[in-house]
């Protein structure tokens, strides 16, 4: 799954990124993410970040309600 910067805020809220190594939740607003490249932009604390778990690094679910 890929989520890209056009994809609506809204739309992007309702997912969270995992990360596959020890399944903690990588903190943070995303603002771009590729689940093939591990790679993903996020916003936090009013900082952009961007960050690069590997290939396969990082898993996109949904948030519970």
């Amino acid at each position: 799954m890929k989520l890209e910067s056009w994809h609506s805020t809204e739309d992007k809220r309702r997912w969270k990124l995992v990360r596959t190594d020890d399944y903690s939740d990588v903190p943070g607003d995303i603002i771009t993410a590729d689940e093939a490249t591990g790679e993903c932009c996020v916003q936090v604390g009013g900082e952009t970040k961007t960050l690069s778990f590997g290939p396969r690094g990082i898993t996109i679910v949904g948030r519970r309600r």
